[in-house]
């Protein structure tokens, strides 16, 4: 294959298509993130990802009864539908982390807890790892 060749065929890639592919290629894995975000670490806002709440006495009491039994942190899986429900919108600039489910719904709109969807940086330079990757990948098959 000629060097004009190659060339064509770089240049007949759609950057922001192939973005796409592997963003919804990757969907399971960015929504994992986030539920590990608030599972495992707690964080309830990719904003400020140190900041920890905890549960009233009340709530903790009955979660201790609970498959989701966790109560060192607020982890927003109280009966595991939200974390189930996650969904990834893919825009054109951005992609968003949606849910829902009545419980989301209600968290929401107090504020205090509206930040958790989303990734933190961290999460973020993880997934542009894995993005970056797989485009290397794609144009290495290309040439």
């Amino acid at each position: 294959m000629t060097i004009q060749e190659k060339y064509k065929r770089l240049k007949a890639i759609n950057i922001g298509k192939l973005l796409d592919r592997i963003l919804k290629a990757n969907t399971r894995d960015i929504l994992d993130m986030n539920r590990s975000q608030m599972w495992d670490k707690g964080i309830i806002d990719v904003k400020d990802p140190g900041r920890k709440e905890r549960y009233s006495p009340a709530t903790i009491k009955a979660k201790k009864r609970s498959p989701f039994n966790k109560t060192d942190f607020i982890t927003l899986k109280d009966k595991g539908k939200f974390h189930a429900g996650l969904r990834l919108e893919i825009n054109k600039e951005d992609i968003v982390i949606k849910s829902d489910t009545p419980y989301w719904k209600y968290h929401e709109k107090g504020q205090r807890l509206g930040n958790a969807l989303g990734l933190t940086e961290n999460s973020i330079s993880e997934l542009r790892e894995t993005v970056k990757e797989e485009i290397l990948n794609k144009l290495k098959d290309v040439l």
